[in-house]
Formats: C-alpha cells, structure tokens, sequence
C-alpha cells in the first residue's frame, strides 16, 4: 500500500532506493550513574569526542568540494566557533561532575537546556538557529559513540535513500560523493541552514517530513521527488512505473541543460539578456565559469569575515580573496558588495552582536560600515587594490538614501586617497553600485541615481520590508509573496526609471533565480539577472524560448491587476508553453 509524507522539497530531481535508517540520536540516549572514580575518565572521554569534533570540522572546512554552496564554509566556521562556547565546551562537563552522569546524558540534559532557551527568543531568525546548536552537540555525540557515518561504504547503502532525523550542513558535504541517491529528514524549515546547503546542491531531498522516520522501515523501497516535496514510501508498480518515468524525464532535461551552456542568451526575437552569478567565497568561481555567466554580479563579502575564526579579516588577506576572484574570471565583471553584516549576518566580533531589539531594523549594512570607518575602509582599500587588476565594480548594501550613498562614496574616494599617497595602482573609474531593497531607495531612486553607475534589485528584503513580513518567521512567512501587487509595482518601477536613465539595473535577489518569475521580469524590462550558479541554465532556457515583445504585453496586463488570485493565473499563462523545473 502506497504511504505519501509531505515536506520541503529541495529540487535535485527525484530519487528512488531502498531506505537506510541512521536513527541513534540524543532522543535515544539512556542515563547511568557513575561511581565518583569513573568521573574523571567520562570527562576525558567528553573532551576527546569535542577534540575529534572540532578535528573533522576543521578538515572538512579545509577540503570543501569546489562545487558545493557558497555559504557552507561560513557555516562550518560557526560551528568551529561553537566548540569553543563555555555552552558546550564547559557546560556538559560540569554536568558529568555534578550528576556523576555518562557524558551522552550530560549532552542531552545540556542540548535540552539549550532549546529551551531558543524557543524562548521572540526573534524568529535567532530562535530557528537552534537546529545549529544541537547539530554540533550530536556531532559531539555521535563521537563520543563511535557512531559517526560511513558515506564510503560500498555496501548495502549504494544508491539507497538515507532516513534520519536531521542533517547537519557539515554532514551535506559528502552527498555528492556518497553512495545515497537523495535523503529525507524528520525536521527542517524552509530557512534551515541544511535547506539552504541542501536546496544547493541539487540533490534529491526532502526535509520537514513529520515522523518520516516512524513511517519507513529499513531497506523498504521509497521515492524521493525533491521538486513537489512528497516521500512515496512502498510504492505499488503502477506509482514506481510513473516515477521512474519522471525521473527519465528529469534526467533528460538536465542533459538537455548542459547543451546550452555555451549559447549566447538572446531571446526568440533578438533581446540580449547577461546572467550574472552570485558567490560568497572565493572558491564559488569555478562553478560560474562551468556554467557560462557573463561575470559575478554580486560577491556577498560578508561571508570572508565568517571564516576569519572570529577575527576580522585584514586588507592583505581580502585583497588575496578578491585577486583569487578576479584572476579565474580575467576580463568578466565582478561587482563586490561591501560587507552586509548586522541582523542575522553579525560575526561575534561585532560590538552590537545580540544587542539590538530589532536588529533588522538597526545598526547593519551601509549603516554598520558607515558608523565603522576603519573597518569599512580597509575593506575599500583591499577592492581598490584588486580592480588594478580585474574588472572590478563595488556595490553598497541597504542604502535608503541619495545622501547615505553620498557618504559610502565619500569613503572610497578617501581609501583611494590613502593609495595614492602610498603610490599603490587601482582603478581610478571604478564604478559604483547601489543595492535598491529598501523601500525608501525604491521611491526615491531618481536621488540614488546621481551617485550610482549602477544598481541592484536585493528583491529578498525588499519584499519583506515592503510587506512588514519576517520571512524567517514561520508564523508569517506564507504571506511573503514576490507577486504582491505592491511588490510587483515598486520592481517595475525601479526597473523602469533605472532604464530611462540609462542605468544598468539588474535583480540579484530569489527572484532572479526564479524560472516561474523570469518571463515576468523580462516583460517588465530586465536584461540583467544575478543567481546562484545552479539556476543560471534553467533560467537561461526560458529566456531561449521567451519572445519580449509578445511577453510585454501580457506583463503590462498583469501590472495593472490589483487581484492577487488574478495576478497568479496571468503568471501561469505566462509560462504555459514552458517545462519549468
């Protein structure tokens, strides 16, 4: 009898395997009591597995695939800093001295304690990053057990879909070259790092399944499709027949992808459109050359600050970053956006880190640098000295104002002051950008356009500013809707006035990467996309088969709809002569 489970879909197609079970996790851990001459050994034991722990991480951080997603080093790098937190270094050891308990008993009691005090935050963002916390404490655990997961083994599991409980963005490293054909996960959100990691690297998944694991039974065949987020579990011939014919056709599409790789991307009726990649690390390039984007439209620099070990990253070694950039892509752009830390990107050297009631709406972006100098100057000096040698542009972070921009653009021509003086070359007309995602910069564009050669549609906090939503809240986050009339007629505004001015404006947010959206960005007159490597082919195949002229005209109707129900189906027509995956 078939068994459907709902969750997240993560992409990557579909997958079909016999399950394999990893279900020994902290919820199984049993308690003992120790005699006071065993203690000492059992904190030993603790201290061991959290050497080991912190051993594997720092290894799989220094050989990250260089296919795997952008922010997985960051993450690997937080999970370093954890190790090191008196909260799971000191605290479970305590435990074992004071209970006399095993350490697998100290970590549970301390991983409850530790949720406990998340679930408590009010802010949405801080409280789903407790998923982090307890991974590195299972880490942990799974160390002290000698349980840690084999992905090399040859045997039973080749092909095979794992079933756990969660996964962290460390263990994701070695799915591409495991033996699994996809996974499923008891827990996960949509914003969940895992997700993230996951969504990227497109592979078979679903995470969210509700009790996934009380459902499968060990090597039961099941179906993974991570594009409509269902698990398929025992399913009977005429369903594995239907699946395995959609995973042909998957399969297919993607062969068909590769192929146009290499073609310029030109619309049916001549339109010339540029895909532009974003990366976060240095690393990401070589998957942006694969894929054939016209350069790096958005370099997320925050990202080289999170891997610094807590410590703030120095010119010398942001120079290096951006030089490595710059000398893989040669003569193709590469736009550096100056760190965007603050909210929900805050390093732990960061003197506001934690302090801010709603730290979305403080001291970040632009804002943070500006109030910074010498941070924020370093960081100018460094891309200065690089763009002597690449095409190099800079792009500032959450302006809301022609005279916010005024002063970023203050400090770089001082940080090219500094190198004159020290007779170091850069380039004198580098040009500078502006990310537009507030609302504020949005209506009062024409301003910004006087300091900017270019700008950035950042459509991910635009909407959420725009539409008072946190889209990291759960509670909420259904109402964060990219076809909101009202978001709808701020992007084409935006779009339209950067147009008549001549400016190059081009949207680097989830709905660049977006195949549902592209056809409706086109209409609204965007000739220039930004997005993660993985989506760059899907996109550009709408964009082959999208003719402009005759999708104007339908957009222009789809603007002047004030229904949201409406303004779905227009889009579904819009998109009804195209396979979009």
């Amino acid at each position: 009898m078939n068994i459907a489970l709902h969750g997240i879909g993560l992409g990557g197609g579909i997958a079909i395997g016999q399950a394999f079970i990893l279900d020994k996790d902290l919820e199984d851990v049993a308690q003992f009591t120790l005699e006071n001459s065993e203690v000492a050994a059992e904190v030993l034991r603790f201290e061991n597995a959290l050497r080991t722990t912190r051993k594997e991480l720092e290894y799989l951080r220094g050989n990250i695939p260089y296919d795997a997603p952008a922010e997985l080093g960051a993450f690997l790098s937080l999970n370093i800093m954890m190790l090191s937190d008196s909260q799971i270094a000191q605290a479970p050891v305590e435990l074992i001295k004071r209970e006399s308990c095993n350490a697998e008993w100290a970590i549970k009691l301390q991983a409850d304690y530790l949720s406990h005090q998340f679930d408590e935050m009010e802010d949405e963002y801080l409280k789903e990053r407790k998923t982090d916390v307890v991974q590195v404490l299972e880490r942990i655990f799974r160390n002290l057990e000698g349980n840690k997961f084999d992905w090399d083994d040859e045997g039973k599991f080749e092909r095979g879909i794992l079933v756990t409980r969660d996964l962290s963005p460390a263990d994701l490293i070695h799915f591409k070259d495991s033996n699994f054909a996809g996974f499923i996960t008891d827990f996960g959100s949509r914003t969940s790092h895992t997700a993230i990691v996951g969504r990227n690297l497109d592979i078979p998944a679903v995470v969210g399944v509700a009790n996934a694991r009380q459902f499968v039974r060990e090597d039961e065949i099941i179906i993974v499709d991570g594009i409509q987020g269902v698990v398929i579990i025992n399913p009977d011939k005429i369903v594995l027949s239907e699946y395995k014919r959609r995973k042909k056709e998957w399969l297919e599409s993607r062969q068909k992808l590769r192929a146009i790789r290499k073609d310029e991307t030109v619309t049916k009726d001549g339109v010339k459109v540029e895909i532009f990649a974003n990366i976060e690390v240095p690393d990401d390039v070589e998957d942006v050359k694969y894929n054939n984007a016209a350069g790096i439209g958005l370099f997320r620099s925050e990202f080289l600050f999170f891997s610094q070990d807590n410590h703030i990253a120095s010119e010398e070694e942001q120079f290096e970053a951006y030089l490595k950039v710059v000398k893989v892509m040669k003569k193709l752009p590469i736009t550096i956006r100056t760190a965007d830390l603050g909210a929900d990107k805050n390093p732990l050297w960061n003197s506001t880190h934690g302090e801010a009631e709603n730290p979305a709406l403080g001291l970040t972006g632009i804002r943070l640098s500006l109030a910074e100098q010498g941070f924020f100057r370093t960081q100018l000096r460094a891309i200065l000295r690089a763009s002597h040698y690449g095409k190099i542009q800079v792009m500032f972070p959450m302006i809301s104002s022609a005279w916010e921009l005024k002063q970023a653009v203050n400090q770089l021509e001082m940080a090219k002051d500094e190198l004159r003086e020290e007779q170091i070359p850069f380039d004198n007309d580098i040009k500078v950008g502006s990310m537009i995602e507030i609302p504020a910069a949005a209506l009062s564009l024409k301003g910004i356009l006087n300091y900017a050669d270019f700008i950035s549609i950042g459509t991910n906090d635009l909407i959420q500013y725009l539409l008072a939503i946190d889209r990291n809240d759960e509670s909420v986050s259904y109402l964060y809707d990219p076809l909101h009339p009202a978001v709808l007629q701020v992007i084409s505004h935006v779009i339209r006035t950067a147009n008549k001015e001549n400016i190059p404006v081009s949207i680097c947010g989830e709905m660049a990467g977006n195949v549902k959206l592209t056809r409706l960005l086109l209409g609204m007159g965007l000739r220039r996309f930004s997005m993660y490597s993985a989506n760059i082919l899907n996109v550009k195949k709408i964009i082959l088969n999208s003719d402009v002229a005759d999708i104007a005209v339908k957009v222009s109707k789809i603007l002047r709809t004030g229904s949201r129900e409406r303004i779905y189906e227009l889009v579904e027509q819009l998109n009804e002569d195209v396979e979009l995956f």
